[in-house]
């Protein structure tokens, strides 16, 4: 491992502790203001991840007790990471092999454990904290406005951690981390700012747009790659991927993240033609949610238009900042995309 990687699992359990710790006083804040149905449904994303979790845990450990005891609490991703930190400074100074694998077991699943809280916790938190903010009455309060920024940068950290694992086999440098995290920057920026206000103007109707999108990208990855889960040869490893894409499909920009690629020539060409074509739908989502709340009724407050520019300008920005860098990757490893196997070794 590389010499940065203790201070980046470092900085990690600092921002994995203080996600669902500012999360938790934000929805105080909410039941102290009488706000009982964002308390409710905040509330509902802290339980969530610590249903889902313990399953994250016990496909790579195997351990039904531990994945129980260990998982059941909204800071089992940060425990996760510490136990990980722990796990790294003891492994500096051992050369025991039972011990280096146990690292990389838990830093894999460090990498399933954050992704999964960011989506399940992290981003309905902060399009929930960003909806409270645009609407309520009472002043802003500075706990808001803290959480939202930590949500935003977790959500942000696990995606740029999950494509690491993604690109495992090509070793990314600093620089080329750098700049998948600025990636995200303007793509996640876009994509939550475009379900925020979309809920402010239509509610509920954002779960339909999101089964919308969920089903074009399945139909797209079974049918026109002609791909399936096969579970009786990846057995209870592929139900890992399957649980994840479910989860983070509506975030990603591309539909490759699930599928099960054979090394045919027939496939690489179809996923880069379907990566492209997953981005121009990214972007063409974002633009429709953002424009249907510029013109409905709710738009008259004075960030309207700047919110409206900046979904718009970022969705186009970051696409096509994720389509080069990607191809750049694809130049770079002509076995990338042949290689991904049920446990994301690659697209």
């Amino acid at each position: 491992m590389a010499w940065y990687c203790d201070i980046l699992l470092f900085v990690g359990i600092i921002f994995s502790f203080a996600d669902p710790i500012t999360d938790i006083l934000t929805l105080v804040g909410f039941y102290r203001a009488d706000h009982k149905t964002w308390f409710g449904v905040g509330l509902m994303f802290v339980i969530l991840p610590c249903l889902a979790y313990p399953l994250i845990r016990y496909s790579i450990r195997k351990k039904c007790a531990e994945a129980i005891i260990c998982g059941c609490h909204p800071f089992s991703a940060s425990f996760a990471r510490l136990q990980g930190f722990l796990y790294r400074a003891s492994s500096v100074s051992a050369s025991d092999q039972d011990l280096e694998s146990q690292v990389e077991d838990t830093l894999k699943q460090i990498d399933y454990a954050v992704l999964l809280e960011s989506v399940l916790e992290a981003a309905p938190q902060f399009i929930l904290q960003l909806y409270a903010m645009s609407v309520q009455e009472e002043p802003v309060q500075t706990i808001q406005e803290i959480s939202l920024s930590v949500s935003f940068f977790s959500i942000t950290w696990a995606f740029t951690s999950a494509d690491e694992r993604l690109h495992d086999n090509l070793k990314l440098a600093v620089k080329n981390k750098v700049g998948l995290f600025v990636i995200y920057l303007f793509l996640l920026s876009s994509r939550l700012f475009a379900v925020c206000y979309f809920i402010v103007s239509y509610k509920w109707w954002i779960i339909v747009v999101l089964l919308l999108h969920s089903l074009v990208i399945e139909i797209a990855g079974m049918f026109w790659l002609g791909l399936r889960w096969e579970w009786q040869q990846c057995g209870s490893e592929g139900f890992l991927p399957a649980q994840l894409n479910f989860c983070v499909c509506w975030l990603r920009d591309d539909v490759s993240f699930h599928t099960q690629i054979r090394k045919r020539e027939t496939q690489t060409t179809k996923l880069k033609i379907i990566h492209l074509l997953s981005n121009i739908l990214y972007v063409t989502e974002n633009f429709a949610m953002i424009l249907f709340y510029y013109k409905s009724e709710h738009s008259n407050a004075r960030y309207s238009l700047p919110v409206t520019v900046c979904v718009c300008l970022f969705s186009v920005i970051g696409a096509i900042m994720r389509v080069f860098h990607l191809r750049y990757y694809f130049g770079e490893s002509s076995g990338l995309l042949g290689g991904l196997c049920c446990c994301f070794d690659g697209y």
